[in-house]
Order: structure tokens, then sequence, then C-alpha cells
């Protein structure tokens, strides 16, 4: 053949079909261009030395796989999309004497010159975006800004081999597509319906099951230990499910609504269901997957923003005091221990010219203990039939009916909730914790019995649990337990005997609210973790766990605002592959349909009928994957409710806004792409 015919060939079937070519185009831009950012992102010098730059890098380089493996079923998807209407092409160039020799040297242009204008494109708007994006991941994070402009050369090279490879693979799957098919059959595989199939009720109704036992299984999560993991179960039923039920189910509910005549017998109605009908184990296919992908944008969004938004709502409950300090001691010595730190800390807090709003210094106690039979029993003996160490799974199941529980004096306790309650002397109350209401008794680490004389909500404000060492694990339920008198209740207790039954630990407590800066909050601090690290260091001193309310914020800012990001970017990416999804399937849905419009005209549809029909098509195409994606997502709070809950945010109604303003978000967007697809949708299937 001529020289350079190939060449003409391929950017003529590219200029051609520019409608097709245009979105096929820009997603393989994108991809190439968020993989190079999040790549610049991971390598980036600024984002390493923020705080908590290790976890945020290690964040992005997961993100960077999570892109580079997911563009190869999405490219492969919109190169199949894009070529079910070439092929009809293709079928007409063999009839007209070129073989399947001579298109395959088209499409090797085709191939080359589409990876070349993705990479180009791609890594040009990715060199433009990574800085933004760069500034933007800094800028949520509160740190100072860089404004130095440079590329990563690695990013570069591994994205020009890692999408050459996907590409290659692209045309290897069309050549043998070509190679396969005759030239009559690439002429009508356009026109090629589909048949449905045959046990549409069993797997419709297995689809069902499937989605209702997850959602039922979801509604129980109440424990935050195993939360995570039956999440993902769930997640994998959910999505068989979603799959089963559109594919199989919409097989069902054409048949359904063709029975129903005053419904299918009418103009709009008649051609959505037969179109439906006609491409219904495709439409459910792809319909499923929009689903999913929407159902994981709307719980990635949901997830980081109550993360992120939750920020100040974790560190007020967990960190109360802008400086605090918890001294590990034993019960004998408390009084000694107690008034030694508090000396030192008070001149700390003197030299440093502190401006001190309030103090608070209390004694207590931490241990394990379960309800049974409605007595909160401290004298149980935890080690009893306990399963072996180092077994966390058999340990999370055997502390589950355990709580932890704090007990502090009467006197402590009104003072920190300026309260004025009153207790007899074998009298003590419960605040907090989901179970409290149960105990109606307490039986005493000595056997003696104590009434609960009631259950109150106010919890006192002291510091989490984790900073405790031995209580890290948050996700048990605990509670306060009020004394009439500490002394009394712990009287002549031996700690280092009751050790061998049960983990019964003495704390005192010191807070400190300051009015200052941040900045000047974090050197205050300083100087008193550092006098308290001068005591602790004589022989036999007791282990101390301190913060700084100032600099856990920024630690928590940070991860918070770097997930965020990630979230954010990795969720902006799945939008466009959705819609890029719906695009493709109306478009060549579109084609398909040109030439029984064009029937329907000249029976005499007319176009005003021609587009209420287009709009009833769309809005079951649209309104069935953003319906299921809403009630996915509220079954799915309740999990991430107890994830986040693990991840020490416990908000439900912090979480409930931020999902409903998620899904309107996201409703808003997905509305966007409908009135652009069903506008083109219509410009097609009117074309004479």
């Amino acid at each position: 053949m001529k020289k350079g015919i190939y060449r003409r060939l391929a950017l003529t079937g590219i200029r051609k079909n520019r409608q097709l070519y245009f979105p096929y185009l820009l997603s393989g831009t994108v991809m190439v261009m968020v993989f190079y950012i999040l790549a610049f992102l991971a390598a980036s010098d600024m984002v390493h030395n923020l705080r908590g730059g290790e976890a945020m890098t290690t964040l992005l380089i997961c993100g960077e796989a999570l892109i580079g493996v997911f563009s190869i079923p999405f490219l492969f998807y919109t190169s199949s999309a894009l070529m079910r209407k070439r092929k009809k092409e293709f079928g007409l160039y063999n009839i007209l004497g070129m073989n399947k020799g001579n298109i395959l040297a088209s499409l090797i242009w085709e191939t080359l010159i589409t990876y070349g204008i993705v990479m180009f494109t791609g890594i040009c708007f990715g060199i433009l975006f990574s800085k933004i994006g760069e500034l933007g991941l800094v800028n949520i994070m509160e740190e100072e800004i860089g404004y130095r402009i440079y590329i990563e050369w690695k990013a570069v090279l591994t994205a020009l081999v890692l999408y050459g490879g996907i590409y290659i693979f692209i045309f290897l799957n069309i050549a043998l597509q070509i190679r396969q098919n005759n030239p009559i059959e690439l002429l009508h595989s356009e026109a090629a319906g589909e048949r449905p199939p045959k046990s549409r009720r069993v797997l419709a109704g297995a689809g069902l099951m499937l989605i209702l036992g997850a959602y039922a299984w979801a509604l129980r999560l109440e424990n935050p230990r195993d939360a995570m993991v039956r999440l993902m179960v769930i997640a994998g039923v959910v999505v068989v499910g979603t799959y089963l039920l559109f594919i199989a189910g919409s097989v069902f509910l054409c048949g359904w609504l063709k029975k129903r005549k005053r419904y299918y017998y009418k103009t709009a109605h008649f051609v959505t269901v037969s179109s439906l009908s006609y491409r219904m184990k495709r439409n459910g296919a792809s319909l499923a997957s929009i689903c999913i992908l929407a159902t994981v944008i709307l719980v990635a969004l949901v997830g980081t923003a109550g993360f992120y938004t939750g920020v100040d709502d974790i560190i007020g409950r967990h960190y109360p005091y802008d400086f605090g300090a918890v001294i590990e001691m034993d019960i004998s010595d408390q009084e000694e221990i107690s008034r030694t730190y508090k000396t030192e800390l008070e001149a700390a807090l003197k030299d440093t010219n502190a401006a001190v709003s309030k103090t608070i210094a209390l004694y207590e106690v931490g241990l394990d203990a379960p309800i049974e039979n409605g007595v909160l029993d401290l004298s149980v003996d935890i080690y009893k039939n306990a399963p072996e160490e180092g077994n966390a799974a058999e340990w999370n199941r055997y502390l589950e009916n355990y709580i932890c529980v704090r007990v502090i004096s009467l006197e402590d306790y009104n003072q920190l909730c300026h309260t004025s309650e009153e207790l007899g002397e074998n009298e003590v109350f419960l605040a907090g914790g989901k179970r409290s209401g149960k105990a109606k008794s307490i039986r005493n680490w000595d056997g003696s019995e104590y009434t609960v004389k009631k259950t109150v909500k106010q919890m006192p404000a002291l510091s989490a649990f984790e900073l405790y060492g031995s209580y890290s694990d948050m996700m048990m339920d605990y509670m306060v337990l009020v004394v009439p008198d500490m002394n009394r209740f712990w009287d002549s207790f031996d700690a280092a005997a009751w050790s061998t039954k049960n983990q019964v630990l003495c704390f005192w407590e010191y807070g400190v609210r300051l009015a200052e800066e941040r900045e000047r909050q974090l050197v205050i601090g300083d100087a008193c973790e550092e006098r308290i690290r001068e005591l602790s260091e004589e022989e036999n001193a007791p282990g101390y766990t301190w913060y700084t309310k100032a600099e856990k914020w920024a630690k928590m800012k940070s991860l918070a605002g770097g997930v965020l990001f990630l979230a954010l970017v990795i969720s902006t990416v799945f939008v466009f592959v959705a819609t890029l999804i719906m695009y493709y399937k109306q478009i060549s849905e579109g084609y398909e349909d040109q030439r029984q419009f064009s029937v329907m005209r000249k029976i005499g549809m007319t176009k005003r009928e021609i587009r209420r029909s287009i709009n009833s098509q769309m809005l079951t195409v649209f309104g069935l994957p953003l319906l299921m994606a809403g009630i996915h997502l509220t079954f799915a709070l309740p999990g991430i409710y107890q994830v986040l809950k693990a991840s020490i945010l416990d908000n439900k109604p912090l979480l409930i806004r931020t999902a409903a303003v998620s899904f309107l978000l996201f409703a808003v967007a997905y509305a966007l792409v409908y009135l652009i697809t069903t506008r083109t949708y219509f410009k097609i299937v009117n074309r004479k």
C-alpha cells in the first residue's frame, strides 16, 4: 500500500469518531494525570517532612498503586465501548478489499497516536496540577507551604512504562477480536441483541436475599474490634448481590412491566421497556458497576470527611486539658507521689509564666470487670479460663463481656462536673457506658457489696483510656464508678497479689487549661514534660504518660487531612469513571437505537414523544444506581460508625450529617451527567 496510508487512516478514524474518541482520550489523560500527581506527592520532601508525613507517604503510595491497578479494567472498558462502534467500520474496510493485516497496521498507528496524546497531555497536566495538589494537601493539613515547581522524573518514567504496557494489551485484545470475526459479523456486530438469562427469578431472588442478609448483618455490627473485617466481608456480599439483582432483576422487571398493559402500552414506557429488554444483561452489568462505584465514592467521602470534620471533637473528648499528665503508681504510695509531682508541675508552670485558667488533680483506679446478673463484679478473676497470650482474636471475643471501669471519688466527680451529688456509706453511682444501666449492685475486690443508687449520663472530663498504655483497647465499653471514699473502697488492697487475677492500675491525673496560643502551649508542655522526665529517671520511679493538646491536634489534623485529600482524589477519579461508563453506555446505545427511532418517526412518533421516551429511559437508567447506592450507604453507616469509633471518633450525629451532605453533593454531580448524556443521546437518535 501507499506509504503513510495507515497513519492517515488512523488519523481519519480518530477524527471521524471524535465524539467517541474524545472521552476515550480524556479517560486515559485523567488516569495518567492522577497517577503522576500521587507519585509526585509520594516522593515529595515537603509531604514527607509534615507531621505524620511518613504515614501520609504510605497512603499516597497505596493510592498510586490503586490508580495504576484500576486503570487496567477501566481503560479496557472504554476501549471496548469505542471498538464496539468501530467494528462496523472495520468490517466495511474488509469487504472493500483491506485484509485483516492492513486493518491491524492501521490499529497499530491508532494505538501509538492514542498513547502519545494520552501520555503527553496526562503528564503535562500532571506536572501542572501536581503542585496545586501539593499546595492543597499541605493547606488541608494546615502546614506552611513552599512554592518551588519541579518535575518528578521517576514518576514520569513509571507512568510511561505502566501505561505503555496497558495500551499494548488493549491493542492485543482488539486484534484478537478482529481476527476471530469474519467481515459480516464485524459489519453487524453493533446490531447484535442479547438473550436473557434463563433463571431470572432464582438469580434475582438470590441477589435480593444476599443484599438483605448483608444489611441485617451490618445493622448488628456493635463491636468496633471486628467492624473493619466484617465490613469488608459485607461489602463483598453486597457487590455480588447487586450484580445479581441488576442483571437478573432487570430481566424480571422488564417481563413484569410488559404484563402491565396500562403501563406498557404508553409511548414513553413502551420504548423504554423494549430498549431495556433488548440489552438487559449489558444494562444490568453496567448499572451494577455504576451503583458499586457510587457506593464506594459515598462511603469513602463519608468516612474521611467525618474523620476530618470530627478532629476537634476527637481531641476535645480524649484530651480535655491543654496539658495533661497521668502518673502510674502503687495505691499505698498515692498521697506522697501525687504531692511530689504536683509541686514540680506547678513550679514548671510558674517558671514558664503560663497563663493558667484551670487545673485539676485527682486519684483514680482502672480495671476490667464483667456485668453478670445485674452485678458489676470487680472481684472476678480475669485470667481464669482466659485464652493464651498472643491470640488477639480469642482475647477480643473473651473480653466482649468486660467493661473498662474507672473508679473515682464523689468529691472529684462533683468538682469535675460541677454537681452536688450525694451518696450513702454503701452506695455508689455509675456514669456513662451503654451497659451501665444493667448494673444494680457492685461487688468489690474483697467481696463487699455496694448498691447502685442511680446511673447518670454526665461523664467527667478525664483523659482517654489509651493514655494509660494498659487500656489501649478503646473499643471496649467503659464507665465511671463513683464511690463515697476512695481510701475506704481500696482499704488494704494488695496490688501485687491481685495482679495475678486482674490488672488493677492506680493513677494520679493532672490537667491544666491554658489561656495561651498553640505555639506557647507546646513550649509550656515541653517544659512540664521535661520536669516529669527528670522525676521519673530516679530508681523505681513510677511510669508516666503526658500530652499537649496542641501537639495531639496538629498530628490528628495532619492525618485526617491527608486521608481526606487522598479520598477526594480517588473519589474524583471514580466519579469520572462512573460518568464515562454511563456516557459510553448511553452513546453506544444511541447509535444502536438510531434506526429504531427513525422508523418510529416515519410511522408518526413526534420529537416531543421521542424526548419523553428518552427522558423516561434515562431516568430509569440513571435513577436506579443512585437510589440503590443511597440505600447501600444508609445500611453501611452503622459499620462506618463502628470503624470510626475504633479510630476514636464517637459522634454519630456528625457522621449522619456528613453522609447527608455527601449524598446531596454527589446527587447534584450525577444530575449534571444525566442532563449532558440525555442531550447527546437525543441528538444522536434524531439524526437522519
